[in-house]
């Protein structure tokens, strides 16, 4: 009797628990849907921005470095201070080279962009060559995000599309616009291409790079900091 009971009880329970499950799953199935349609997501997608070069236009000796890694720069502002030396003839012939002379030109080397320095190359009293670089400084006036999108669906992909970037190191998200598809794949920047001889043969979705332009430019941006991108394709 209890058995029956119970029996009978578990039946709407179990009619609503399957009844729940479908609700879910056609939920879940048209998010995917509404997702995949208007649409591209990836998270394969980071922060990427010019990175200048700062050096000596003649060969000479570094003198002094005001500025250091993490600091904020203007453009033409000096960042490093190079001895510029003078070359004496010996009476035994040939050249001498001197440092610190009365005679020596102390030449300021100034940043050509605004930004912050990501990397310094040199220390004072390196001997450095012309274009030898001292400092390393990043644009942050222009950064930009590269996303790799699967070639089976860059063809949808638009400039000017609306784009949502979400950020990790900020853990917020940005809005963008694509601004070009680069048309090459992202494995025909590697140094050894892959290449594909007869009878082995495996076909791997290539993925291609996507330029998306960022709208804000006064937020602290990390080159290289992992994203998520969503394109609208609406």
């Amino acid at each position: 009797m209890l058995r029956e009971l119970w029996s009978r009880r578990r039946r709407p329970l179990a009619f609503a628990a399957t009844a729940l499950f479908l609700v879910l799953a056609a939920a879940l199935g048209a998010n995917l849907w509404y997702e995949n349609t208007y649409f591209i997501s990836t998270e394969n997608a980071s922060i990427a921005g010019g990175l200048v070069q700062v050096s000596s236009p003649d060969p000479g000796r570094i003198f002094e470095l005001p500025r250091d890694v993490g600091d904020a720069v203007y453009k033409d502002e000096p960042l490093a201070v190079v001895d510029i030396p003078l070359f004496t003839n010996l009476a035994q012939g040939g050249t001498r080279t001197t440092f610190l002379d009365a005679r020596d030109r102390l030449i300021p080397v100034g940043s050509p962009v605004q930004g912050v320095i990501v990397a310094r190359n040199a220390n004072i009293g390196d001997t450095v060559t012309s274009g030898q670089s001292i400092f390393t400084v990043v644009d942050t006036r222009r950064l930009w995000v590269v996303a790799n999108v699967e070639e089976t669906r860059i063809g949808q992909v638009r400039p000017g599309q609306e784009v949502e970037v979400f950020v990790d190191a900020l853990n917020r998200t940005l809005p963008g616009t694509v601004e070009t598809v680069i048309p090459a794949s992202t494995s025909t920047f590697s140094l050894i291409p892959a290449q594909s001889a007869a009878g082995n043969f495996t076909k791997v979705v290539q993925l291609v790079p996507v330029r998306i332009a960022l709208r804000d430019n006064e937020v602290p941006l990390i080159v290289g900091a992992s994203a998520r991108v969503r394109i609208h394709l609406e």
